[in-house]
């Protein structure tokens, strides 16, 4: 009896996940707005993309810098 309660509340959170997501892409995908939607999605990721870019840049700089500092200090 355990087993088939489990086994049900399985499919149920299965078919509640299906339809969300299912919802979602129509959204995004079926709709003008939607298709607006990702597209500023998508140009922000590019902004973001190379925000980190840069950010890993300076960190690594900044990094290199201290450990050159370091070894003047050491000598």
């Amino acid at each position: 009896m355990k087993n088939q309660k489990n086994d049900s509340q399985n499919f149920w959170s299965g078919y509640a996940l299906g339809m969300l997501s299912g919802s979602v892409l129509m959204y995004a995908f079926g709709t003008k707005n939607g298709r607006k939607t990702v597209k500023k999605v998508l140009e922000h990721t590019d902004t973001l993309e190379h925000s980190i870019e840069d950010i890993l840049h300076l960190i690594q700089s900044n990094m290199l810098s201290a450990s050159e500092e370091k070894e003047k200090t050491e000598k």
